[in-house]
């Protein structure tokens, strides 16, 4: 066992593990390879999962979900993350989505939108943040006002008008609620006179454009979204006027969701390698007799192991530790990618020339491990954040 789980937490994993093994796995590989990534979208599957009541874990049970804390919905993350990462982290969208709406939502906003969200098996919703100009950058805190964010956010009576682009963001193509941070004061820096609205994805004003073709993780779409005068009642903003950053604060804090990522996926790629070396035979013999590869399984497991008890230390932390400071929770997605990048040597070094055809899983795993490098953020861009919190206690 990696951690003190639960009894009902290993149930739960055990739902997430059948349903991706029994529904997920048989056709992954077809709808990664579909050339339009508008069609890669899974959008039966997490229909199916929401009978399972996947969808919705995270959503306090007195409106009709699971209740689940930070390290279930990482154990679900990372379990699932062993057999595909698009689907599963689909799933996770949804969870990070109806959190945000239940911690930070008032109770008017929880019952309109969280409600919604309960009741249709095809709600998911995109957060969408990054800009063609603007990125990773948006996380550090800058004080220049000509920095950051610019899509605009202009008060109108009781509405707010949107206007802008955005690019980059997961499911927004297929979402029906958006949560989009805009410019409310562009006379101070973007951690200051930014706010956060919730905007219907087929609203009036609102157009999608190009779902993007990735790399890996193409069943779960990232795409742009054209924002022309948008209309939002003052009740659809989500926290305070200029408050967008501590609405971003809350959802980043409590996530171990690129390291449960990472290491899910590793350790789907290390299984492949490990059965891979039991059946080869060179030499005469199987492979993992071989020192040089038994030695390259080790080293790969543990990177892997070594990743996923920092990540279960986070999540411990947000859910126990008041003093916990949000630099764990960025150490936990820069280091992950950096045992991403040696699991991918080590493996393509163990299968040789198989480990990229794309016949066997483990080129996807490869792509997909490649294509979220940047997510949350660069790993640059994450330590000079991680550098501002330096003098903040341990």
């Amino acid at each position: 066992m990696q951690y003190p789980f639960t009894e009902e937490q290993l149930a739960l994993a055990d739902v997430v593990r059948q349903f991706m093994q029994r529904e997920v796995a048989p056709v992954a590989a077809e709808m990664d390879r579909r050339p339009d990534p508008k069609d890669c979208y899974p959008a039966e599957l997490i229909r199916k999962a929401d009978k399972l009541g996947l969808r919705t874990l995270v959503v306090p049970e007195e409106y009709g979900g699971g209740g689940a804390d930070t390290t279930t919905k990482t154990l679900c993350l990372w379990t699932g993350a062993q057999t595909e990462i698009g689907v599963i982290k689909c799933l996770s969208q949804c969870w990070k989505v109806s959190s945000v709406i239940f911690k930070v939502g008032n109770d008017d906003q929880k019952e309109r939108w969280g409600r919604a969200f309960v009741e249709d098996p095809d709600f998911v919703g995109g957060i969408l943040m990054t800009e063609p100009d603007y990125g990773s950058d948006n996380l550090y805190r800058q004080p220049d006002p000509k920095l950051g964010l610019r899509m605009s956010a202009v008060k109108d009576g009781e509405y707010w008008v949107l206007n802008g682009v955005k690019r980059f963001n997961s499911l927004s193509t297929f979402s029906k609620m958006l949560i989009v941070f805009a410019r409310t004061d562009p006379t101070v820096s973007v951690h200051q006179g930014s706010s956060v609205f919730l905007v219907h994805g087929d609203q009036e004003g609102v157009t999608h454009g190009r779902v993007h073709d990735k790399l890996g993780y193409r069943l779960y779409p990232n795409g742009e979204t054209f924002f022309d005068n948008v209309r939002v009642h003052e009740s659809d903003m989500l926290g305070e006027v200029n408050g967008g950053y501590a609405t971003q604060a809350a959802i980043f804090r409590g996530s171990a969701e690129l390291p449960a990522c990472n290491t899910g996926i590793s350790r789907g790629l290390f299984t492949f390698c490990r059965e891979h070396a039991k059946e080869r035979i060179q030499g005469g013999v199987p492979i993992i007799e071989h020192p040089t590869v038994s030695h390259m399984l080790a080293d790969m497991l543990m990177n892997i192991e070594v990743a996923e008890q920092f990540m279960w230390r986070i999540c411990w932390g947000v859910e126990n530790d008041e003093s916990y400071n949000t630099r764990f929770t960025r150490y936990g997605k820069v280091f992950s990618d950096d045992m991403a990048l040696k699991t991918i040597r080590l493996a393509t070094d163990i299968l040789g020339g198989i480990g990229i055809m794309k016949d066997t899983p483990s080129e996807k795993m490869i792509r997909d491990l490649l294509t979220f490098l940047h997510g949350d953020g660069t790993d640059s861009m994450t330590l000079l954040r991680a550098g501002q919190t330096l003098d903040e206690p341990v």
